[in-house]
Order: C-alpha cells, then sequence, then structure tokens
C-alpha cells in the first residue's frame, strides 16, 4: 500500500495503525486536525470497513478532525472535542492578519495540528483549537504584535467565506516554478529554490519538483507569501501561452 503514497509513507502508517486499533479492538479514534490531503488519505485506506465522520469546529472549515470508529458508536458534536475560540482586539494599532494569528499560537509551541482554521471576521478572530489545548492558549496568548487580545469560547455557528483578489495572468507554461514565480512576482531562480525549500504545497501536499505540473482548480500555497487558486480560463494567445486567473485567498 506504501508504494501509492509516495511521500506521506509516515502519515498512511499511523492512519493503518488506526485502522487496526479501530477495527481489531472496536476503538473510537480521535484524530488531531488533518488537513484536506491527510482527509483524503485517510479515506483511502480506511476504506469500508469502519465509518469516518469529520468536523472542523467552524462551517466549511478546510482542517478536520477525523472520528474513526465500527459503526455502532453514536457520534455527538462533543465527541470531536473542538473549542471555537473568538479573538476581540482593538484595532487601533492595525489589523491583525491570518498570518499574525497563527505565528502567536505556533510561537507558544502550540502543534499546528492541535489548531484548524482561523477565520478573519473583520471585526474579530475565530478559529477551532483541541479541547485539551485551549486552557493553555487562553492562559498564554494575551498579546498579537502590538495588541492586547482577549479570548473567549463561543458555541455560535460561525461559517467561514471565503473573500478573493483576483488576477489574470499569462504563463507560458503550468510547471510550478514558472507558476509561482509568476503570480508571486519573484525570480524563476527564488521560485526553484523556494519549491526546492520545502516553501511551497498543491494542494496542501508538500512539492518540492520544480517541474511539478499544476492543474485547473489546483491551490498553491507559499509560505510567508500566501496562497492562491488557479482557475485555468480555457483559451491561449497567438503564441500558445495559457490564460489563468489567479484567485488570491484575502
Amino acid at each position: 500500500m506504501l508504494e501509492h503514497f509516495k511521500g506521506d509513507e509516515v502519515f498512511v502508517k499511523k492512519i493503518l495503525d488506526y485502522q487496526f486499533q479501530a477495527l481489531n479492538h472496536q476503538k473510537l479514534i480521535l484524530t488531531p486536525f488533518f488537513n484536506p490531503h491527510e482527509q483524503e488519505i485517510v479515506r483511502q485506506v480506511i476504506g469500508h470497513e469502519l465509518v469516518i465522520h469529520t468536523s472542523g469546529g467552524l462551517l466549511h472549515a478546510e482542517n478536520q478532525r477525523m472520528i474513526i470508529c465500527p459503526d455502532f458508536y453514536d457520534i455527538m458534536p462533543e465527541d470531536f472535542q473542538i473549542i471555537v475560540v473568538q479573538v476581540d482586539y482593538h484595532q487601533q494599532f492595525g489589523k491583525l492578519l491570518h498570518k499574525d494569528v497563527l505565528g502567536a499560537l505556533m510561537n507558544l509551541g502550540i502543534k499546528r495540528d492541535c489548531i484548524g482554521d482561523i477565520y478573519d471576521d473583520s471585526s474579530c478572530f475565530y478559529f477551532a483549537c483541541t479541547q485539551q489545548t485551549y486552557p493553555y492558549i487562553y492562559d498564554h496568548l494575551k498579546q498579537i504584535k502590538r495588541a492586547k487580545v482577549h479570548l473567549s469560547e463561543t458555541t455560535k455557528i460561525v461559517e467561514i467565506i471565503h473573500q478573493y483578489q483576483t488576477k489574470t495572468f499569462i504563463l507560458s507554461s503550468l510547471r510550478l516554478d514558472r507558476v509561482v514565480s509568476t503570480l508571486f512576482k519573484i525570480s524563476r531562480q527564488n521560485a526553484n529554490e523556494a519549491i526546492r525549500a520545502g516553501n511551497v504545497k498543491v494542494n496542501h501536499k508538500d512539492v518540492e519538483e520544480v517541474s511539478f505540473l499544476c492543474h485547473n482548480n489546483d491551490i498553491i500555497s507559499f509560505k510567508r507569501h500566501g496562497r492562491v487558486k488557479i482557475v485555468d480560463e480555457n483559451r491561449q494567445t497567438r503564441q500558445g501561452n495559457y490564460v489563468v486567473t489567479g484567485y488570491f485567498y484575502k
């Protein structure tokens, strides 16, 4: 099986262990937050012998906790052990960004898979975290950049609605290095170095091959630069170049 998941062998072994525990010991397995790429691997590995339930705390969340269990378990929302946190702050010192909140959480020494999606609702932020992690975050996260923050647990339904800034680009190739170079406005050499250094993901998976071919609706994440979804407009210039639209996540 592992040969079908090149680059994800360690993760697959962990999921196989989850599968063994759920099947042979009739256990309910609650995972950390997994990104969409990891979620798809879980579904492929687990198959139809067990039931999979998911929740990200926030509606339309990309990062989800998964419950893997036999079908006789009756799953309730609280079984996911997710806390949705509201982050309030005054904006006199400037508006915080997604990367500021994530960076502050990571600086506390918290593992990324203990944190779900982070959502900017213009007046405040929301993020999901594991129930076990929340008390530590509440006790230690008092300031982000220059802004003092107040955290509170919320039970209201928070729906994630992505906003985009769109730009049209002409690409001679859909190679990853060309896409990163053009869409993020950096040199081809810098794009190559970033990809080989593991700073670029395609559809939430690390890709270190500069010649990797991108496809329509792929999501390119570039560390410290943001992420963009590329949409092929199905037309070409007279020179045979591709016309694509980049949907940059705000």
